[in-house]
């Protein structure tokens, strides 16, 4: 918590050095962190350079306006000039800026962009940012050395239904994030339940991403062992599928053989 304080502190002292009319940037990696932690909100990274004509338009077009100033209220703002910060910008893979990256507290990327022309497309995706992470960032910054499930599951859980619950752009980032950590739990986990769990939940995030016949065709496989949450899950998917794909019929059947009340009124919303 010291720590902490100190880093809020030094904030403080840096925006009330900054500009009013300009979005207010942090320079230092650990202090977006702990801030973006602190508020439950994205980090916005803008990969830039003194020589980089495109970042001195976005400057002036975009980050140096009431407009945006006021929309980066919704997320952690931290600039890197990737002459002085060459590691990080190696660490997140950035050849040609300008380069804008969404990602969590522990660095999982939810979106990116490179290049600039207009403010547009950008305008677009800040105002759809989610009010908060549901508390994800602090469950990825305290994740245990020792690998343990219940955290893993908590985590990818978590990103699931965050892609549920925001808008269009950022749906595949949190889908992805969340396969990540299900995945993890299918390398790691000594317990054959979870296992089949997480590989299950991933079929689920293929179907929610509209991937029909591909989750239908491995959720066939899945053998489910009289496990009553196993077989509810694999006929939701099959359901669901069938139902964005206007297989009525098939729906149907699929549906005749769910239990939970949870996932027929899922299917029936």
């Amino acid at each position: 918590m010291k720590n902490l304080s100190t880093l809020l502190i030094t904030l403080l002292i840096l925006l009330s050095s900054t500009a009013f009319a300009q979005v207010r940037w942090l320079k230092n990696e650990k202090l977006a962190k702990a801030i973006a932690t602190e508020k439950d909100q994205l980090i916005l990274m803008d990969f830039w350079a003194t020589w980089c004509g495109p970042c001195r338009k976005m400057d002036s077009d975009m980050w140096d306006t009431e407009e945006f100033k006021a929309l980066s209220e919704n997320f952690v703002p931290f600039k890197i000039d990737i002459d002085r910060d060459k590691e990080l910008a190696r660490a997140y893979n950035i050849n040609s800026i300008p380069h804008v990256v969404l990602a969590t507290a522990n660095g999982d990327i939810i979106w990116e962009q490179t290049g600039y022309s207009h403010a547009a497309p950008y305008r677009n995706i800040l105002e759809s940012l989610p009010e908060s992470l549901n508390g994800i960032n602090a469950k990825l910054v305290s994740l245990s050395d020792e690998f343990k499930d219940d955290e893993y599951f908590s985590i990818a859980e978590s990103y699931l239904n965050l892609a549920l619950a925001t808008s269009d752009d950022f749906k595949k980032g949190f889908f992805t994030q969340s396969d990540k950590y299900f995945k993890e739990i299918t390398k790691n986990s000594e317990n054959a339940n979870n296992i089949a769990l997480a590989e299950m939940k991933m079929l689920l995030n293929d179907a929610y991403l509209g991937r029909y016949k591909r989750a239908i065709r491995k959720v066939d496989k899945m053998e489910v062992n009289q496990n009553e949450e196993l077989a509810d899950m694999k006929q939701f998917i099959k359901a669901y599928c069938f139902k964005c794909d206007g297989d009525t019929k098939a729906y149907e059947e699929a549906k005749a053989q769910i239990t939970s009340k949870e996932y027929l009124s899922q299917l029936d919303n």
